[in-house]
Protein backbone atom coordinates (compact mmCIF):
# COMPACT_ATOMS: atom_id res chain seq x y z
CA UNK A 1 0.00 0.00 0.00
CA UNK A 2 1.32 3.41 -0.99
CA UNK A 3 1.75 5.99 1.81
CA UNK A 4 2.77 9.54 0.99
CA UNK A 5 2.66 11.10 4.46
CA UNK A 6 6.12 10.03 5.69
CA UNK A 7 7.69 13.49 5.43
CA UNK A 8 4.91 15.36 7.19
CA UNK A 9 4.67 12.73 9.95
CA UNK A 10 8.41 12.94 10.53
CA UNK A 11 8.13 16.71 10.91
CA UNK A 12 5.25 16.38 13.37
CA UNK A 13 7.14 13.86 15.46
CA UNK A 14 10.24 16.03 15.55
CA UNK A 15 8.13 18.96 16.76
CA UNK A 16 6.12 17.23 19.42
CA UNK A 17 8.85 15.09 20.96
CA UNK A 18 11.45 17.80 21.55
CA UNK A 19 9.91 19.52 24.57
CA UNK A 20 8.48 22.95 25.43
CA UNK A 21 9.67 26.54 24.97
CA UNK A 22 8.68 30.26 24.53
CA UNK A 23 8.06 33.72 22.79
CA UNK A 24 6.77 37.40 23.03
CA UNK A 25 3.15 38.21 22.56
CA UNK A 26 0.02 39.97 23.62
CA UNK A 27 -1.57 41.71 20.66
CA UNK A 28 1.79 42.81 19.24
CA UNK A 29 3.37 42.24 15.82
CA UNK A 30 4.72 38.86 16.88
CA UNK A 31 8.11 37.19 16.67
CA UNK A 32 9.64 35.90 13.40
CA UNK A 33 11.12 32.40 13.44
CA UNK A 34 13.07 30.46 10.82
CA UNK A 35 14.35 33.66 9.25
CA UNK A 36 10.89 35.19 9.04
CA UNK A 37 9.17 32.21 7.39
CA UNK A 38 6.57 32.30 10.15
CA UNK A 39 5.69 35.04 12.65
CA UNK A 40 4.26 33.86 15.96
CA UNK A 41 1.77 36.25 17.52
CA UNK A 42 -0.30 35.52 20.61
CA UNK A 43 -3.83 36.61 21.47
CA UNK A 44 -4.25 39.66 23.68
CA UNK A 45 -3.22 39.02 27.28
CA UNK A 46 -0.57 36.36 26.58
CA UNK A 47 3.20 37.04 26.57
CA UNK A 48 6.42 35.22 25.88
CA UNK A 49 8.19 33.36 28.63
CA UNK A 50 11.62 34.48 27.43
CA UNK A 51 13.47 31.91 29.53
CA UNK A 52 11.93 29.05 27.58
CA UNK A 53 12.39 29.99 23.92
CA UNK A 54 14.38 27.58 21.75
CA UNK A 55 15.21 27.86 18.05
CA UNK A 56 17.53 26.15 15.62
CA UNK A 57 18.04 26.53 11.88
CA UNK A 58 15.25 24.00 11.23
CA UNK A 59 12.73 24.50 14.00
CA UNK A 60 11.41 26.62 16.86
CA UNK A 61 9.37 25.85 19.94
CA UNK A 62 7.82 28.74 21.91
CA UNK A 63 5.69 29.15 25.03
CA UNK A 64 3.31 31.86 26.24
CA UNK A 65 1.72 32.49 29.61
CA UNK A 66 -0.49 35.32 30.75
CA UNK A 67 1.21 38.72 30.66
CA UNK A 68 -0.02 39.39 34.18
CA UNK A 69 1.49 36.17 35.44
CA UNK A 70 4.83 36.56 33.63
CA UNK A 71 5.35 40.30 33.79
CA UNK A 72 3.07 41.39 36.61
CA UNK A 73 1.11 43.69 34.32
CA UNK A 74 -0.73 43.78 31.02
CA UNK A 75 -4.21 43.25 29.62
CA UNK A 76 -6.40 40.57 31.13
CA UNK A 77 -6.41 37.31 29.16
CA UNK A 78 -9.52 35.41 28.17
CA UNK A 79 -8.54 32.78 30.75
CA UNK A 80 -5.42 31.54 32.56
CA UNK A 81 -3.74 29.24 30.03
CA UNK A 82 -0.44 28.02 28.64
CA UNK A 83 0.03 28.46 24.88
CA UNK A 84 2.79 26.85 22.84
CA UNK A 85 3.85 27.26 19.22
CA UNK A 86 6.11 24.87 17.34
CA UNK A 87 7.35 25.46 13.80
CA UNK A 88 9.27 22.95 11.69
CA UNK A 89 10.96 24.02 8.46
CA UNK A 90 11.63 21.85 5.46
CA UNK A 91 8.03 20.76 5.02
CA UNK A 92 7.67 22.12 1.50
CA UNK A 93 4.26 23.43 0.46
CA UNK A 94 1.64 21.17 2.03
CA UNK A 95 -1.68 20.79 0.25
CA UNK A 96 -5.14 19.59 1.23
CA UNK A 97 -4.31 15.97 0.45
CA UNK A 98 -1.24 16.12 2.69
CA UNK A 99 -3.29 17.54 5.57
CA UNK A 100 -5.93 14.87 5.07
CA UNK A 101 -3.31 12.13 5.31
CA UNK A 102 -1.85 13.75 8.40
CA UNK A 103 -5.30 13.91 10.05
CA UNK A 104 -5.83 10.22 9.30
CA UNK A 105 -2.46 9.37 10.80
CA UNK A 106 -3.09 11.40 13.96
CA UNK A 107 -6.36 9.56 14.48
CA UNK A 108 -4.60 6.19 14.40
CA UNK A 109 -3.19 4.47 17.52
CA UNK A 110 0.38 5.18 16.38
CA UNK A 111 -0.46 8.79 15.58
CA UNK A 112 -2.11 9.37 18.94
CA UNK A 113 1.19 8.62 20.67
CA UNK A 114 2.69 11.72 19.02
CA UNK A 115 0.10 13.85 20.79
CA UNK A 116 1.52 12.95 24.17
CA UNK A 117 3.04 15.67 26.33
CA UNK A 118 5.65 13.15 27.43
CA UNK A 119 6.71 10.91 24.58
CA UNK A 120 5.70 7.29 24.58
CA UNK A 121 2.70 7.44 26.89
CA UNK A 122 -0.37 5.41 26.02
CA UNK A 123 -2.65 7.61 28.13
CA UNK A 124 -3.69 9.93 25.29
CA UNK A 125 -7.20 9.92 23.86
CA UNK A 126 -8.74 12.14 21.18
CA UNK A 127 -12.02 13.76 22.17
CA UNK A 128 -12.59 15.41 18.80
CA UNK A 129 -10.74 15.95 15.51
CA UNK A 130 -11.90 18.58 13.01
CA UNK A 131 -10.33 19.12 9.61
CA UNK A 132 -10.48 21.60 6.75
CA UNK A 133 -8.23 21.78 3.68
CA UNK A 134 -5.51 23.64 5.60
CA UNK A 135 -6.24 23.18 9.31
CA UNK A 136 -6.52 20.31 11.78
CA UNK A 137 -8.04 21.04 15.20
CA UNK A 138 -7.76 18.41 17.90
CA UNK A 139 -9.13 18.25 21.42
CA UNK A 140 -7.26 15.58 23.33
CA UNK A 141 -6.86 14.25 26.85
CA UNK A 142 -3.48 13.26 28.25
CA UNK A 143 -3.39 11.71 31.71
CA UNK A 144 0.39 11.96 31.92
CA UNK A 145 0.62 15.49 33.31
CA UNK A 146 1.21 17.24 36.62
CA UNK A 147 0.54 20.99 36.50
CA UNK A 148 -1.45 21.17 33.27
CA UNK A 149 -5.07 20.09 32.90
CA UNK A 150 -5.54 16.74 31.17
CA UNK A 151 -7.62 18.32 28.39
CA UNK A 152 -5.90 20.46 25.76
CA UNK A 153 -6.49 21.79 22.24
CA UNK A 154 -4.06 21.60 19.32
CA UNK A 155 -4.07 23.17 15.84
CA UNK A 156 -1.87 22.01 12.96
CA UNK A 157 -1.58 23.98 9.73
CA UNK A 158 0.92 24.72 6.94
CA UNK A 159 3.09 27.83 6.95
CA UNK A 160 5.35 28.91 4.09
CA UNK A 161 7.59 25.85 3.62
CA UNK A 162 6.84 24.76 7.18
CA UNK A 163 4.39 23.04 9.48
CA UNK A 164 2.99 24.96 12.46
CA UNK A 165 1.58 23.39 15.63
CA UNK A 166 -0.21 25.48 18.26
CA UNK A 167 -1.41 24.17 21.63
CA UNK A 168 -3.67 25.64 24.31
CA UNK A 169 -3.79 24.10 27.78
CA UNK A 170 -5.48 25.03 31.01
CA UNK A 171 -3.92 24.24 34.37
CA UNK A 172 -5.02 21.87 37.09
CA UNK A 173 -6.03 24.88 39.17
CA UNK A 174 -7.80 26.64 36.26
CA UNK A 175 -9.02 24.16 33.64
CA UNK A 176 -10.51 25.49 30.41
CA UNK A 177 -14.05 24.59 29.43
CA UNK A 178 -14.61 23.23 25.94
CA UNK A 179 -15.90 26.45 24.38
CA UNK A 180 -13.16 28.64 25.87
CA UNK A 181 -10.34 26.26 24.96
CA UNK A 182 -11.44 25.90 21.36
CA UNK A 183 -12.09 29.62 20.91
CA UNK A 184 -8.69 30.52 22.36
CA UNK A 185 -6.95 28.04 20.05
CA UNK A 186 -8.72 29.52 17.01
CA UNK A 187 -7.80 33.05 18.15
CA UNK A 188 -4.16 31.92 18.47
CA UNK A 189 -4.29 30.35 15.01
CA UNK A 190 -5.79 33.51 13.51
CA UNK A 191 -3.14 35.71 15.16
CA UNK A 192 -0.27 33.61 13.76
CA UNK A 193 -1.76 33.43 10.28
CA UNK A 194 -2.44 37.15 10.12
CA UNK A 195 1.10 37.98 11.27
CA UNK A 196 2.85 35.50 8.97
CA UNK A 197 3.56 35.52 5.24
CA UNK A 198 0.93 33.54 3.38
CA UNK A 199 2.01 30.11 2.10
CA UNK A 200 2.80 30.09 -1.63
CA UNK A 201 0.64 27.37 -3.31
CA UNK A 202 -0.70 24.13 -2.01
CA UNK A 203 1.53 21.73 -3.94
CA UNK A 204 2.34 18.40 -2.37
CA UNK A 205 6.01 17.65 -1.80
CA UNK A 206 5.61 14.49 0.24
CA UNK A 207 7.92 11.62 -0.47
CA UNK A 208 6.41 8.32 -1.49
CA UNK A 209 7.25 5.29 0.61
CA UNK A 210 5.62 1.99 1.36
CA UNK A 211 3.90 1.39 4.66
CA UNK A 212 6.66 -0.83 6.05
CA UNK A 213 9.35 1.73 5.26
CA UNK A 214 7.33 4.51 6.85
CA UNK A 215 6.83 2.56 10.09
CA UNK A 216 10.51 1.71 10.30
CA UNK A 217 11.42 5.38 9.75
CA UNK A 218 9.04 6.50 12.48
CA UNK A 219 10.51 4.02 14.94
CA UNK A 220 14.04 5.19 14.16
CA UNK A 221 12.99 8.80 14.72
CA UNK A 222 11.29 7.96 18.00
CA UNK A 223 14.33 6.09 19.25
CA UNK A 224 16.59 9.02 18.35
CA UNK A 225 14.42 11.66 20.01
CA UNK A 226 13.41 9.91 23.21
Amino acid sequence: MQARNAKVITIVLSLWLTGCAALPGGDGPGTPVLGGQVVIAAPRGYCLDRTQRRETATGAFLLFGTCQGLEGAGPAPVAPAVLTAAVAGGAGELGAADMSRLATYLGSPEGRSTLSRSAGTDRVSITSLEQTADLIVIRARDGDTIDLDEDYWRAVFPGPGSLVTLTVSGTVADPLDEATGRALLLDFTRAVRQASPRPAGMTSTLEETDGAGETKGLRKLLNRLL
